[in-house]
């Protein structure tokens, strides 16, 4: 498979939304929702993890999608 996949602007915006919001449910679930740097600490790990197991179950439903449409 030597085909390239583009990476659209749509794709890390969803990567962003999906990783900012599971972040803030998976430091709630750990710690009390407080304004605290160990919170926002825990969020910013959370929204981390995410994001880097995220990155290809994202893209390959942007691509199922693709071909998808173009059926």
């Amino acid at each position: 498979m030597t085909e390239e996949v583009p990476v659209n602007p749509t794709d890390i915006l969803v990567l962003i939304a999906v990783s900012l919001g599971g972040g803030v449910l998976i430091a709630s679930l750990i710690l009390t929702p407080t304004l605290s740097t160990r919170f926002i600490s825990t969020t910013f790990l959370s929204m981390t993890l995410l994001a880097f197991f995220l990155f290809l179950p994202v893209m390959g439903v942007r691509l199922f999608i693709d071909d998808w449409n173009d059926e």
